[in-house]
C-alpha cells in the first residue's frame, strides 16, 4: 500500500493522546514523534508505526486518489536496461571483451628457453 487513508482506521477519537502513559505508545519510534503525534486514533498510530517499521514514508491520501501518489508505472528506461541491455551485454559483449583482452600468443616455459 502506497498511502494511508484516514477513513480506513476509524473515526476521529477526541480523547486519543499518543503521548499518554508517558509516551508508551511511541516507544521505539522516538525519532518520529512529530509524525506520529498527528495520529487521530489508535488505528492510525499503529498503521503509521507499521509504515515506519518497514522504512516507508507516511503519506496520507484523499479517498480515491491513491493512484496520484504511485511511482510512475512506466519506469521504462530501467526496465529496458535490466531486461534488454544487460542480458545483451552479458551474452554478446562480455565474452568478446574477455577474448580480446587475453594474450594472443602464449608460450610455454620450454619454448621461451629455446629462443633465448
Amino acid at each position: 500500500m502506497l498511502c494511508l487513508y484516514t477513513s480506513d482506521y476509524g473515526p476521529l477519537d477526541p480523547s486519543f493522546d499518543p503521548f499518554a502513559g508517558n509516551g508508551q505508545l511511541l516507544k521505539g519510534f522516538e525519532g518520529h514523534v512529530f509524525q506520529l503525534a498527528a495520529a487521530q486514533n489508535l488505528g492510525q498510530l499503529e498503521a503509521m508505526k507499521r509504515k515506519l517499521a518497514h522504512g516507508e514514508a507516511i503519506v496520507w491520501c484523499d479517498q480515491g486518489y491513491g493512484w496520484a501518489y504511485a511511482p510512475h508505472p512506466a519506469q521504462f528506461f530501467e526496465i529496458v536496461v535490466a531486461g534488454l541491455i544487460l542480458p545483451w551485454l552479458l551474452l554478446r559483449v562480455f565474452p568478446r571483451v574477455q577474448a580480446w583482452s587475453r594474450p594472443r600468443h602464449r608460450r610455454s616455459a620450454a619454448q621461451l628457453r629455446e629462443h633465448s
